[in-house]
């Protein structure tokens, strides 16, 4: 067996070794006449040359390419000038690593005067230009160019572009918190790589589909998807979708804290990375990768190695598009070695790239570092700020009506998934009733009946389904919203019995000896702490009890209103529970802050009582009011639907009533 693999090794290496003596023999013989020639004959053997050695780094494709639209340019050419220019720019930023070399082609090209009309060529130019951008992080302006690329496509009617435009767009919006457009546009890509039947395209879609399913915490959807990619890829040996799905998964791993599988994900991806022609593009994020998370599972010896395998071409691994990605690996592998202080320059100095680039995910990243980092050197004020930072970004990444939608996205794909199925059946039956002539009639017969059986099932499955979503979709949604109040609660008490202890510590030194300066910021700092606190779990809940608490709340709006606020609040706490006391409360506490906010209104009258088997609180403003149903259905109604499901979750019915310019009325009802 050893015996016949070394035989067909050496068979492939004379296979190749005679491809590359063929095309060697061919660009030379290219090249003799290249230097013969003149004018248009030149210019289209130029452009021949450029095209067989495409990408080819062996074959100074980069040079000669360069010459072709410099030739071309002169000539007047300017289909072959920016045809060229769009693979000079793929090149420089999807091979290269130089995706800022490729900005500046990209911006040389629209400064000329006379550009190509060719809409086949402006798509691609503008699609290549858009991956630059995004690489650079300048995701806006990507985005920008997508859109554009995809109006070009549209006018070629370049459906393999269309389909990438819309692909490269939904990762550019995931990254800056958009998933519910990226989810869309997925969706747009992948019925165009099917109608085309691109069956390699569609498995870099799923790979997009898992990165947006594991950006939004769904892991183990996210895994599944990554797995049949890298099955399907590693079978087709397409190394585009196999590298990109691995060093996703590795991301992944990273996230669920999973370091000994990150590591195998990135070794492997490496293993890939040296047999494709994608190393220079790759080998530099893997091997900072492996930095970061050999630093992190304190190997520090392997970490060593990798990092003078980093820095034996510093000019690759560590610079332009892989500077930030090495900045965040050293900050890890220092932290790992005790050099707080290289550790913290190098973390502040990710923090503030990641700030100009906008990408969430890493934004979160930066600033978990940087809190643990301030807590080890016993910097509290600097670990709170980082803290804030890092909660604000995270709540705004986990918008409920974002995972919603996503939810909804992942229950659709699956069910047309299984649609898809059960029409390439129905396409079979009937094809076996046109194949056989002889027995016609009872294949029509058969095939119609199979058809409506299919159909009924298909109907029947559609509803189970549609069920299924809305059930889930519900479940979900109140799952959401008890643990963010669970993970409000728990943050609440760990500010509370951290920072605001040693705040207080700090302000009693203060006083003891006489520096009136940090006795007032501490205090400015326990007063801003203790509306944190309020924001994040209102403590008069479970010390006063409820009715207290709404009345407290209610008293807060009033002295910070022009509005008169009259109420009747019974003693109702002994027919309430926990849960839902502090759920009632929110539903109170975004009831007021919307008739603040949005109603107008002079006057409004609250009252909690207790009326045969329920609690009814009654909520009633004389303000502007406005049309329930369509600010319902509208997408800027989450905190509607919020509202909805925080009553459900307490087994309550919740009425609002509003007219315009007459007002609006609410009423809870909680049966005992």
């Amino acid at each position: 067996m050893k015996c016949l693999l070394i035989i067909c090794s050496l068979y492939f290496s004379c296979f190749v070794y005679a491809q590359n003596d063929t095309l060697q023999a061919t660009v030379t013989s290219l090249k003799n006449k290249i230097a013969q020639a003149e004018d248009l004959e030149k210019l289209h053997l130029l452009d021949s040359l450029s095209n067989m050695i495409l990408y080819r780094k062996d074959f100074a494709y980069d040079s000669i390419v360069r010459e072709t639209i410099s030739y071309a340019l002169n000539h007047k050419a300017r289909d072959i000038a920016d045809k060229n220019t769009a693979s000079l720019i793929f090149y420089l930023s999807n091979r290269l690593g130089k995706p800022k070399e490729a900005t500046s082609l990209f911006e040389s090209f629209k400064q000329r005067s006379d550009t190509t009309l060719n809409a086949n060529i402006l798509a691609e130019l503008h699609l290549n230009g858009a991956d630059s951008y995004y690489y650079i992080g300048k995701t806006e302006k990507a985005i920008r160019l997508y859109k554009l690329a995809e109006s070009y496509a549209r006018s070629a009617n370049n459906q393999v572009i269309l389909g990438a435009a819309k692909e490269y767009r939904a990762d550019a919006n995931a990254d800056i918190g958009n998933f519910v457009k990226a989810a869309q546009l997925l969706d747009e890509a992948e019925n165009i790589y099917t109608s085309i039947n691109d069956t390699v395209r569609e498995m870099l879609t799923q790979n997009s589909r898992a990165n947006l399913y594991s950006q939004n915490g769904f892991f183990k959807e996210a895994r599944e998807e990554r797995e049949e990619v890298i099955r399907k890829a590693e079978k087709a040996t397409y190394y585009p979708a196999l590298l990109s799905a691995l060093y996703n998964a590795s991301i992944d791993d990273g996230f669920t804290g999973n370091y000994k599988r990150r590591i195998i994900h990135l070794k492997k991806a490496l293993r890939y990375t040296r047999q494709s022609e994608y190393i220079d593009l790759y080998e530099p994020r893997l091997l900072n990768s492996l930095l970061q998370s050999y630093s992190k599972t304190d190997s520090l010896e392997l970490a060593l190695k990798i990092l003078e395998e980093l820095q034996s071409n510093p000019k690759r691994n560590t610079q332009g598009v892989f500077k930030n990605m090495h900045t965040s690996a050293l900050s890890e592998y220092y932290l790992a070695k005790g050099n707080y202080q290289n550790a913290l320059i190098y973390g502040t100095a990710y923090l503030e790239s990641q700030e100009q680039s906008k990408n969430v995910i890493n934004l979160i990243g930066a600033h978990e570092f940087l809190v643990n980092l301030h807590s080890i050197l016993k910097d509290d004020s600097k670990a709170l700020y980082h803290h804030k930072a890092f909660s604000k970004i995270q709540d705004s990444i986990n918008n409920i009506q974002k995972i919603n939608s996503l939810s909804y996205y992942q229950t659709l794909y699956e069910t047309e998934k299984r649609d898809a199925q059960i029409q390439k059946q129905q396409a079979e039956i009937t094809l076996l009733g046109v194949k056989n002539n002889i027995k016609n009639q009872w294949f029509l017969f058969g095939g119609i009946s199979i058809l409506s059986l299919f159909f009924i099932l298909w109907l029947i499955r559609s509803q189970k389904y549609a069920k299924k979503k809305q059930v889930l979709k519900a479940i979900f949604t109140q799952e959401l919203i008890n643990g963010q109040e669970t993970e409000r609660i728990r943050l609440a008490r760990e500010l509370h019995d951290s920072v605001g202890q040693k705040l207080m510590l700090l302000s009693q030194k203060a006083k003891i000896i006489g520096d009136s300066d940090i006795n007032t910021l501490t205090g400015n700092t326990l007063q801003e702490l203790r509306n944190v606190l309020k924001g994040l779990h209102p403590s008069t809940l479970e010390k006063l009890g409820f009715s207290v608490a709404i009345q407290s709340l209610i008293n807060e709006v009033d002295t910070k209103t022009y509005i008169f606020f009259t109420s009747e609040i019974e003693k109702v706490d002994p027919y309430l529970n926990k849960d839902v006391t502090l759920h009632l409360y929110r539903i109170v506490q975004e009831l007021l802050s919307n008739i603040v906010k949005h109603s107008e209104t002079k006057s409004v009258n609250i009252s909690i009582t207790k009326e045969d088997q329920a609690i009814v609180t009654v909520i009633k403003d004389n303000g502007k009011g406005f049309n329930f149903t369509e600010k319902y259905e509208s997408a800027e109604s989450l905190g509607m639907k919020i509202l909805i499901e925080r009553s459900k979750i307490i087994n309550s019915k919740i009425e609002i009533n509003s007219t315009v310019e007459k007002g609006t009325t609410a009423i809870i009802s909680i049966p005992i």
